[in-house]
């Protein structure tokens, strides 16, 4: 067994944890710290020199709904989807953590929020598709199918792939138009990594606020996901819908 495995599973922490913690001198082998991920047996004394961060937070902020089949949530704008530290705030990876029975079917970015689902371990999933509204440049067309292949070699920014190949489809139109920025709904069924910013920013109409892909200068991304359907079971978050609204308002 890899020293990290081992780490990752005595102390609770994440596979990638656990390697940053040996590289970073953080645990021992019969009290010799050991900074490479060695294979062990078993039988050694390892202890961690570091704390688990306690985290203080109400769960109710963020379920939205539950029950044997399905959970939905909440994530707010400016919240990471994984902890990439072992002294990292709250995360939503932490929140997961209530529903052990679950599993998660998607994640949103930093500066998004809206809902994210799961489905019960012993529940067969069938579909699923989601629906987001943003804010974007320009007067948005009226109603457009996109589907393009998406090249996510590059962690930080994917790249649209301009061919006639079948790819992940999405179907954007334009609610309203306020002279500047236009509301749009986007529906997906088979989502990629930033598949709305890059699909947005393809057609020339940035996402308000995302600097990666050339949006217009804001405080947070403007995408929100408000309406999410597993197999036959829809949930909106009116609540935190009416909130994204308001931003319109400001431009």
């Amino acid at each position: 067994m890899r020293l990290s495995v081992y780490c990752a599973e005595k102390f609770k922490i994440s596979r990638r944890q656990a390697k940053e913690a040996v590289k970073n001198g953080l645990i021992s082998i019969d009290k010799r710290i050991i900074k490479k991920d060695i294979d062990i047996n078993g039988t050694e004394y390892i202890s961690a020199d570091f704390n688990i961060k306690q985290l203080d937070y109400n769960l109710s902020d963020y379920l939205l709904y539950l029950d044997y089949n399905y959970v939905f949530l909440y994530k707010p704008p400016f919240l990471h989807s994984e902890r990439l530290h072992i002294d990292d705030d709250l995360t939503v990876s932490d929140i997961y953590k209530n529903f052990p029975e679950y599993n998660p079917l998607s994640r949103l970015d930093y500066e998004a929020d809206g809902i994210i689902g799961m489905i019960n371990k012993n529940i067969q999933l069938n579909n699923i598709s989601k629906s987001y509204y943003a804010f974007v440049n320009g007067e948005f067309p009226e109603y457009i199918e996109i589907s393009k292949k998406i090249d996510a070699a590059d962690k930080k920014k994917v790249k649209i792939l301009d061919n006639n190949d079948t790819g992940f489809p999405a179907v954007m139109k334009k609610i309203k138009y306020n002279g500047k920025i236009s509301l749009i709904e986007v529906t997906l069924k088979k989502a990629a990594r930033h598949q709305v910013r890059a699909f947005s920013d393809y057609l020339n109409h940035s996402i308000i606020g995302d600097k990666l892909y050339n949006g217009l200068p804001f405080e947070r991304l403007c995408l929100h996901c408000f309406k999410y359907t597993i197999n036959d079971k829809t949930f909106y978050c009116q609540k935190q819908t009416e909130l994204f609204m308001q931003i319109y308002n400001q431009f």
